[in-house]
């Protein structure tokens, strides 16, 4: 049998290139992702929140507040980027 031949242990796209001999295609995103700081204010309220376990509650409660702050800023950039996406 042909290697370039479709079968069921190898199955290859139709819309697959034809000089793609697995039937791979472009990884995404084709461009990085721009760059943000919602990683580290991520971050910081992660390490202030365990930090509060060895101070206070305030502590605690301010780096919980800074972590969903940032967690929300990276889900918004994430659907701001793949909101016109085609799929």
């Amino acid at each position: 049998m042909n290697d370039s031949t479709p079968n069921e242990h190898h199955p290859i796209s139709p819309a697959a290139p034809a000089h793609d001999p697995m039937g791979f295609s472009q990884p995404r995103p084709l461009h990085p992702p721009p760059a943000t700081f919602w990683p580290f204010v991520t971050a910081v309220g992660l390490a202030m929140g365990f930090w509060g376990v060895t101070l206070n509650l305030l502590v605690v409660c301010v780096g919980i507040v800074v972590f969903i702050l940032g967690m929300c800023g990276l889900i918004g950039d994430w659907v701001r980027e793949h909101r016109n996406e085609s799929v």
